[in-house]
Formats: C-alpha cells, structure tokens, sequence
C-alpha cells in the first residue's frame, strides 16, 4: 500500500545568500518538509513572493511529512513518518527551530490538526489496527502528553488519512479511504471530551480515496477531498458537529488537498495526478454563501509534475505548493483577489530537499 502522498516545495534564488536563522525574517516564514532528505528548509517569503532561505536546513528523525504550526506560532510540530513520531519545535523570534521532544505514535502518522485554542493535537495513524486517530494534550512547555489510548476510526479497514477540527474546537472530522482503491470512504465525526480525548459521534460515506479535509474560519463548512473519485465533498456543520452534504465539485486527477484561506472565501486543491490522468496542478474554488464551490477558471494551474500541498499567505497575495518527486522544486504564484494564479517571474524555487508529502507545507506569520 503506497503511504505517501502530497506536499509543497520551497527556493533558493540564484545569487541570493541565506539569512542567518539568527536574524529576524523580514516578513512570513514559509516551512517545508521534504521527506527523502531528513529535513525541513525555512524560508523568508519577500514581498514580491520570493522565497530567500532562512539559515540551513534543519535535519529531523526519519521521513517528516504533515506538519501544523499552534495558533500563536511558538510551536511547530512535525509527524515523521517512518519513524512513527510527532516532533515538537520550539519557534524562536529568527523562524528558527529547536527541537523539544519526540513522541511515539500508534503507527504511521499520516494527517495532523491542532486545536484553535492550540491545546491538543490530534494525529491520524495510517497502519494501526484497527485504523486509528490519537489524541494529545498540549502542555505549558508546547510538549506533548497522550489523551487517552487510540480511538477507531470508520470501520476500521480503510486507512484513517485527514483530520481537522472544528472552529470551537468541539469535534475532530477524520477521513478514512485508500488513495488507489474505488472502495468509498467515511468521514466520522468525534466529540472532544473536556480533558482532550474523543468520543466517537456518527461517520456519513463520502467519495473513494478521502484525504485532506478543510474547515472554514466561521466554522459552517467543511471540504473533503477524495482522490479516487476526483472530487471534492462539501458538508454544511450543524450545531451538534452533525454534517449535511452539500453539491458535489469535481477536481480531477487525485485531489489530496482542501486548505481554505484564512479570510475563508477560497479552498486549494492540489490534484497530484496519476499515471494516466493529464489533468494536474491546482485548482482554486470559490466558497459561495451556501457553502457550495465554483471553479475558478476550467482546469488547475500547473504546479510541478506531482504537486501535492498548497499554502497561502496571510495577505492571500501568494500561493505556494510542494511536489511528492525528486525534483526538489516549489511552485510560487500571486493570486488576485479574484483567486486567479499567475507564476511568479522566479518560480519554481529549490526545496533544498526532496520528496514533500501530505501537509508539508506551512506559513508562519
């Protein structure tokens, strides 16, 4: 079973000389993790959308992949996923990391959501059996403690794979599917306890292949994207976390992200795109007041060969997406406010790694 999926991809401009980490970065930090170099390379994003590399890249445990960053940004935590850990980072003033701890998971960690109050972090384990989603606490110190034992997910046989949690941070919606398999997926739903641990609520069936799932700011709607299915599954949030399906839109081939804008009126969908599909790059949709989607434009934007996570910037100026291939490449775009993506002029950029995964990359600031 193929257990990688999706990322973003960074750069190092010809002629340009890396900021020290040390010193404080002119504007957002942009944060990619590249698997098959055991890194994760930081970068000053510039006011005309490039990226200049912030220090060295910083060496992690084996394969890290999804990564979250807590509200205030003082903490970055990283899944590695071969090593079967969550890495916790200290951020310091420069965007510099200093590694605090390591914890084990309950197997390979594939998706990963934090709180909005950045209190616990839930982490999806791809290989457990039964499937699972693991709960923690997050401690003064920004480290990590488990909340209880490992709750099943779904029914169990299909990989738990995304995780997000609601805007009041009262329940935790977990994907289950196969990336290269028709079986359809579940999407359940999990009320958080007061001390952090979860209870299993309802799960309604979605598309083949669920992966990255989105909630929106106002917490209204959700968007779960299903790889084998080309689709993505919108779902209006009921007071009691229940979830109401919305029109279908279609996003082919192998949809694995839906990142929502801070300002929630855009979802980002990287299409990784198979051996026979010639449909691959991003797609941006409109979040209409129904909570249904509109394209922008009729097919993605070109983002690299395997593009597999996008990330905006705070001023929703810049769109960047990382590639799961060798080619160590991340796509930069400017994004109008009608969320139309034109390459920037020095795209693409160098990762200074290779092989970005599933929620790879991240913008502090």
């Amino acid at each position: 079973m193929r257990r990688v999926l999706l990322a973003v991809a960074t750069i190092m401009l010809a002629g340009v000389v890396p900021v020290p980490a040390s010193a404080a970065p002119a504007g957002p930090t942009l944060y990619v993790s590249n698997a098959n170099s055991d890194n994760i390379s930081i970068f000053t994003i510039t006011d005309t959308g490039d990226l200049v590399p912030l220090g060295d890249p910083v060496r992690t445990a084996d394969q890290p992949r999804s990564m979250v960053f807590s509200p205030d940004g003082d903490f970055l935590y990283v899944e590695n996923g071969d090593a079967h850990l969550v890495s916790t980072y200290k951020v310091d003033s420069g965007g510099g990391l200093t590694l605090l701890q390591k914890i084990k998971t309950a197997g390979y960690p594939f998706g990963i959501a934090i709180s909005p109050t950045g209190d616990a972090v839930y982490v999806t384990n791809l290989d457990d059996e039964p499937t699972s989603v693991s709960a923690f606490t997050v401690r003064t110190d920004g480290t990590l403690k488990p909340a209880g034992d490992p709750v099943p997910v779904g029914d169990g046989k299909l990989s738990a794979r995304g995780v997000a949690v609601s805007a009041d941070g009262r329940f935790v919606f977990v994907g289950t599917g196969e990336p290269f398999s028709t079986v359809p997926g579940l999407l359940s739903t999990f009320e958080v306890r007061p001390d952090n641990t979860l209870e299993y609520r309802s799960k309604v069936p979605v598309g083949a292949g669920a992966l990255g799932i989105g909630v929106t700011p106002d917490g209204r709607f959700l968007y779960l994207a299903c790889g084998v299915s080309d689709e993505i599954r919108p779902f209006k949030i009921g007071d009691n976390g229940q979830l109401t399906p919305l029109a279908v839109a279609l996003a082919p081939d192998l949809p694995v992200s839906a990142e929502i804008s801070r300002d929630g009126r855009f979802v980002f969908v990287a299409s990784h795109g198979d051996a026979t599909g010639p449909t691959r790059g991003v797609w941006v949709f409109k979040i209409l007041t129904n909570g249904t989607l509109q394209s922008v434009g009729n097919s993605p934007t070109s983002a690299g060969g395997t593009p597999v996570w996008p990330a905006l910037t705070p001023d929703a100026r810049h769109l960047y997406v990382t590639n799961e291939d060798t080619s160590g490449k991340v796509f930069g775009f400017d994004m109008s406010k009608t969320g139309v993506l034109t390459p920037l002029a020095n795209s693409p950029f160098d990762a200074r790694g290779e092989f970005s995964m599933f929620q790879s990359v991240v913008v502090r600031g």
